[in-house]
């Protein structure tokens, strides 16, 4: 929702600033943009601001902190911050007062401590570097269902059908055949899942940056591991993944070092026919990024009169269908599949117990005597394929 909103805003921004780097007034199309952008950010504005007040782990900080550096209640004023020195210097520094200038231990370089390096600051960068995690996309093109229970989910496996009938005489001989449809079902459930990270009470109070780096990670940690379940779970006591789950698509696909971007291709052409034209509408493509990468370089090699891998706003397209990526999906090799390609709202559903929000949990008493803080997260998700058919894959040859 943040990402949508900030989208929303630049793209109002971009339009009032094109008219008045022009100088002119707002077109009426630009008019009519510029408030749909505005009432995006309108209707947005209330939900996020209703999930950042249900954001427990924030209610439970005191000025960012999971603990404070000083009893709650108790303010003492903000003093600057002073350069932080090494033990040895004050050590030299102090000598040399006591000797009234006399002891010098010091010859005015770095290269050594008692030469000048016992001078040098020693100053720790109060933000940590995080890694960057793999990329993530099922769960922002499926659907996302809060659930409270186990739910099941019907579907039709068959249509009924229809058959051509003579004009009746009176001697009953003449009617209606009757086939009905059937149906199947499936269960959408919860499995848990979480992580826990034990924090010092010392780290906690005097590294405050240690803090929402220890919460980031035990939430992206939760992440990526659903993320690899919602690509590759077995859906026994874990969400069923995507892989070896969706409509057959284009398979035997040749691959080796040197064609298999261009085989990719062709395949990309051959799957837009595999998929119903009912899910044509909402169809978006799911890979690897080093999998689309393969595809362009396939592209640029092959000269293609008409380019299928563009790029509009940020956004890559192949075949004009929006690109999403994955890291958790499977990279090229023999046997593999590479690429989907469907409607994935429609083909792929996840279920969060109670709501997606990653549950954490401040654990404050059963490692007290150890000096520990305990963080927990957690939350209780599945994902099912719905509708195999809404996905097709593009299976490489083994």
């Amino acid at each position: 929702m943040l990402k949508d909103r900030a989208f929303a805003m630049k793209k109002a921004e971009n339009i009032v600033n094109a008219a008045e780097t022009a100088n002119r007034p707002l077109t009426d199309s630009e008019e009519s943009e510029y408030k749909l952008a505005m009432a995006a950010v309108d209707a947005l504005n209330p939900q996020i601001a209703k999930i950042e007040r249900t954001n427990t782990i924030r209610n439970m900080m005191v000025n960012g902190k999971l603990i404070p550096g000083r009893a709650v209640g108790n303010p003492t004023p903000t003093l600057p911050t002073a350069p932080v020195l090494s033990e040895d210097y004050y050590n030299a520094f102090f000598s040399w007062i006591g000797s009234r200038g006399q002891r010098v231990d010091a010859a005015l370089y770095e290269g050594s401590n008692s030469s000048g390096g016992y001078t040098v600051p020693v100053i720790v960068d109060g933000q940590i570097v995080p890694l960057a995690p793999t990329e993530m996309g099922v769960r922002t093109v499926a659907t996302v269902l809060p659930t409270v229970a186990d739910l099941k989910i019907p579907r039709g496996d068959s249509f009924g059908t229809a058959a051509a009938k003579a004009e009746g005489t009176g001697d009953g001989s003449h009617v209606f055949t009757e086939t009905d449809p059937t149906f199947g079902q499936f269960t959408l459930s919860a499995f848990m899942a979480g992580a826990v990270r034990n924090v010092s009470w010392e780290l906690s109070q005097d590294v405050p940056a240690f803090q929402q780096f220890a919460i980031t990670d035990l939430v992206l940690a939760q992440q990526m591991y659903e993320g690899n379940l919602y690509v590759n779970g077995t859906g026994t006591g874990q969400a069923q993944g995507l892989i070896g789950n969706t409509g057959a698509g284009v398979t035997g696909v040749l691959v080796g070092t040197d064609n298999y971007g261009s085989e990719l291709i062709d395949a990309s052409f051959d799957v837009l026919g595999k998929l119903n034209a009912a899910y044509h509408p909402g169809a978006s493509w799911l890979m690897a990024r080093a999998t689309g990468v393969a595809i362009r370089k396939a592209q640029r090699q092959a000269n293609l009169f008409q380019p299928i891998w563009t790029r509009e706003n940020g956004r890559d397209y192949l075949h004009g269908y929006p690109v999403t990526f994955d890291g958790y999906m499977p990279a090229i090799a023999a046997g593999a599949t590479p690429l989907l390609f469907g409607d994935f709202k429609v083909g792929y559903v996840i279920g969060d117990r109670g709501g997606s929000g990653i549950n954490v949990k401040i654990l404050d008493q059963p490692k007290a005597t150890e000096g520990l803080l305990v963080l927990l997260g957690y939350r209780r998700t599945d994902g099912r394929v719905r509708r195999s058919e809404a996905i097709q894959a593009i299976t490489l040859h083994s």
